[in-house]
């Protein structure tokens, strides 16, 4: 699967159809997904979420659900203020996972990898590490759903 085009759902569909997927998200909510959020979504984000408007139990949000980390539907920027180091490198990523215990899945729209995507970050806040780089939300997306990930952990591997 190291050749996953991030764009195409038949990639996305091959790698996680395994997992309680959503509808797809249609153009006009891409659209309005961007609106709100002021920028145009990553191509790996518009390819997954054409695949499937976020994962069921999985905790990948829906094109409504997408939210900057400085949004206060997010308490992460407040619950971090004090950490300099994270705060500079979280400040202006989109959170695109949350699983609800503590694991976020973050793409920074202020730095891209070598193939043009937005970086994304693993981050299990409270563990005591720094959120894990990727090259993109492939990437991390692919390590988070491997078959030596117990279900539900999403924990990535160090």
């Amino acid at each position: 699967m190291d050749t996953m085009s991030p764009s195409s759902t038949t990639a996305w569909r091959e790698h996680l159809g395994h997992l309680r997927v959503s509808p797809p998200a249609t153009e006009p909510e891409l659209r309005e997904a961007e609106d709100r959020l002021g920028t145009k979504l990553p191509e790996e984000l518009r390819g997954l979420l054409a695949f499937s408007n976020g994962l069921k139990g999985e905790g990948l949000c829906s094109t409504t659900e997408l939210r900057w980390t400085r949004d206060p539907a997010h308490d992460l920027f407040d619950a971090w203020s004090s950490f300099e180091e994270v705060i500079e490198l979280i400040g202006k990523c989109l959170v695109v996972l949350d699983d609800g215990d503590g694991l976020f899945c973050l793409i920074d729209s202020t730095r891209t990898a070598e193939n043009g995507e937005w970086l994304a970050y693993a981050w299990a806040a409270g563990d005591g590490e720094d959120p894990r780089p990727f090259p993109g939300l492939s990437a991390l997306m692919k390590e988070l759903t491997a078959p030596h990930h117990p279900a539900g952990s999403g924990r990535p591997s160090s």
